[in-house]
C-alpha cells in the first residue's frame, strides 16, 4: 500500500512527519492522514516524494522489475533482487553486495562458505 511506502521512506531516512509535510507544502495532519490511509495523496504530491528521496515514482511505489547496483569495481545486474533490501533497512552497501553476490552466485562452494562462517560464530 502506497501509505505503507510513505512511512517506510520517511523512517528509513530518519525524518519526522513535520520535516516532510514542510518539504511537500502541506500541513503535518494533511502529511500523517496519507500514512494512515485516511485520505490518498495526489499525483503531485507522489512525483514530490520519489524527487525528495530521489528514487523514481516506480520505485517509490514498489514497482522495480529490474534493479542495477553500481560500485567502482563491478556492476551487478539481477532480475530478483527484492528493492527492500536496499531501501527498506539499515544494510550497509558492503552487507547489500554479499547477499545480492550470494543470490546470483548460489551453489555448493559459497553454501561451504556460509557454513563455515555460521560454525565460527556458534
Amino acid at each position: 500500500m502506497l501509505c505503507n511506502r510513505m512511512k517506510q521512506f520517511r523512517e528509513y531516512n530518519k525524518l519526522d512527519c513535520t520535516l516532510v509535510a514542510e518539504v511537500l507544502g502541506i500541513s503535518e495532519s494533511e502529511y500523517k492522514d496519507f500514512e494512515n490511509n485516511k485520505t490518498a495523496p495526489t499525483i503531485d504530491i507522489i512525483t514530490a516524494l520519489a524527487s525528495f528521496y530521489k528514487v523514481t515514482v516506480d520505485e517509490f511505489y514498489g514497482y522495480t522489475p529490474r534493479l542495477s547496483l553500481h560500485s567502482e569495481e563491478k556492476n551487478f545486474q539481477f532480475d530478483d533482487v527484492s528493492e527492500s533490501i536496499l531501501k527498506m533497512s539499515d544494510l550497509s552497501w558492503d552487507e547489500a553486495r554479499l547477499i545480492l553476490y550470494y543470490r546470483a552466485h548460489k551453489d555448493e562452494e559459497n553454501d561451504e562458505i556460509i557454513k563455515k562462517i555460521l560454525e565460527k560464530e556458534e
